[in-house]
């Protein structure tokens, strides 16, 4: 992020929190400080879920001075708030944005943290492994290793794209966000050793109906990027990106900075004047329309310029496949690697080594009873009492060897027992039973036999039976009828 206001000088306070390391902030735990510019200190840190899950992530501590000042904050939370909306795979993501109190260790490891009674505001991002484009050339020029112009006209590719999409993104409404970036620079273009192309720091970008541009506007770029309207303090567009981002692609094949610092002329006037010299010569395939697509991208006046990112990229990409250059993320991963090495890599895993075991933060309605109540999973009610009288285990007292064991017997054996008794001849023959097999019955003419009966019914026995039989069926149909009319009548009358 550029500097938005003038800093202050580092105070005792802030020198002892970056030498303070690993150190706890919120849910994260610092530990490794790996940059610091005027308006905050950026630390490598772990992040810790409720259930005790860990990934890297970038800490971005805003500085005092800044966090403190009103319109400072409102702005910077919301432009954090409109890249949080940002998912593209060339855009840093941000996941978090908030206040959040840390913990200084006094001294030694075995003395207890010191708890920080001022909340700090913070942006917590993903975290790429490798450069930034600042100081990936200051490492070429160092180790004398020239940027291949197929990757240089790759990274300037990479960006243009995440850049069309940002621009283009809308909100809930379907409206357009009128996301600017504003600050197109090196050291906000970060490349992974695995080849990935990311833009960071859209913080400085704004929606037009939010922010109001006024005299100070141009102090919230570099202005060794910025457009010619910018440097004016004028209102922006997404051209003004495309001209940071042709400067970048200007300097990658010249091999040098297009503005330089001069007594007599700063670099703000250089870009409010933005008097772009030609490419210098070199043995580049088509030259000359290498040299059109820079002149469209650093066009002075803005409609002469690409109308959108998108476009610029397009072109890039033409001119790549007119010249059979091959840029891809695998080819630009391999060459970082064979030429810087992975000694970064492998330090930032020897600092997360000597990290504490990861201890997960107490989540949010734990927190609220801290202090108040114990904590419990879960409330586990006390066992009944057991009368004394069941406890005590009497002495068995010794049975009689031929005691007959009761055991209870149902209704209906008890009847059919009788039954039995009364009725010896009785036979019952189940169909496919061992008796009507060994009586040579058909199983399926198997019956109840009766035996017949001293004591047979007569003729007029048999008739009151039945006609007691029917009356009893009848009022039983009867009731039943007229219990029916009842409930339909009060159902009808509702």
């Amino acid at each position: 992020m550029a500097n938005a206001v003038s800093s202050a000088p580092p105070s005792s306070t802030s020198l002892r929190e970056a030498s303070a390391l690993p150190r706890t902030f919120g849910s994260y735990t610092l530990f490794e400080l790996v940059g610091k510019g005027g308006m905050a200190q950026i630390y490598l840190a772990r992040a810790e879920t409720e259930l005790g899950a860990t990934r890297l992530a970038v800490v971005k501590q805003i500085l005092p001075a800044f966090a403190d000042d009103p319109r400072f904050a409102e702005m910077l939370i919301h432009e954090a708030k409109l890249a949080a909306r940002l998912n593209h795979r060339h855009i840093v993501q941000v996941f978090d944005l908030g206040r959040a109190r840390e913990s200084i260790p006094r001294g030694s490891g075995e003395e207890p943290e010191e708890a920080s009674k001022e909340e700090r505001l913070f942006i917590a991002m993903e975290y790429v492994e490798g450069f930034d484009l600042n100081v990936l050339l200051r490492q070429c020029t160092e180790k004398k290793i020239a940027l291949p112009l197929e990757h240089a006209i790759g990274i300037v590719a990479d960006m243009l794209e995440g850049l069309d999409y940002a621009h283009r993104c809308k909100g809930e409404d379907d409206a357009a966000l009128g996301i600017v970036h504003r600050d197109v620079s090196p050291s906000n273009v970060l490349i992974s050793f695995d080849g990935e192309v990311k833009l960071c720091d859209f913080g400085i970008a704004h929606a037009n109906d939010v922010v109001r541009v006024d005299a100070n506007e141009a102090l919230k770029g570099k202005a060794g990027y910025m457009s010619p309207e910018h440097a004016r303090g004028e209102a922006l567009d997404a051209r003004a990106d495309v001209f940071a981002a042709g400067i970048i692609l200007w300097e990658l094949i010249a091999g040098r900075r297009l503005y330089k610092s001069k007594i007599d002329l700063s670099l703000l006037e250089q870009a409010r004047r933005a008097e772009i010299p030609p490419l210098p010569e070199k043995d580049l395939p088509e030259m000359g329309e290498l040299q059109r697509i820079v002149s469209r991208a650093l066009a002075t006046d803005r409609n002469e310029r690409y109308p959108s990112a998108g476009a610029f990229q397009r072109d890039l990409e033409e001119y790549l496949v007119k010249t059979a250059l091959v840029a891809n993320r695998l080819k630009l991963g391999e060459w970082m690697k064979e030429s810087f090495g992975t000694a970064m890599i492998e330090q930032r895993r020897a600092s997360e080594r000597r990290l504490p075991k990861s201890v997960p933060p107490p989540r949010s309605s734990e927190r609220m009873r801290a202090g108040n109540a114990p904590t419990s999973s879960a409330i586990v009610p006390t066992a009944p009492r057991v009368p004394s009288d069941l406890t005590a285990s009497p002495e068995p007292e010794e049975e009689p060897k031929n005691k007959l064991v009761e055991l209870p017997i149902s209704a209906g054996a008890m009847r059919a027992f009788k039954e039995t008794l009364e009725h010896p001849n009785r036979v019952t023959l189940e169909p496919g039973s061992l008796a009507g097999a060994a009586l040579d019955k058909d199983p399926s003419s198997a019956r109840l036999i009766e035996p017949v009966s001293e004591k047979d019914m007569s003729d007029a026995e048999l008739l009151a039976w039945a006609r007691r039989r029917g009356w009893w069926v009848f009022w039983t149909l009867a009731l039943t009828i007229v219990a029916l009319l009842i409930a339909l009548g009060i159902h009808l009358m509702r």
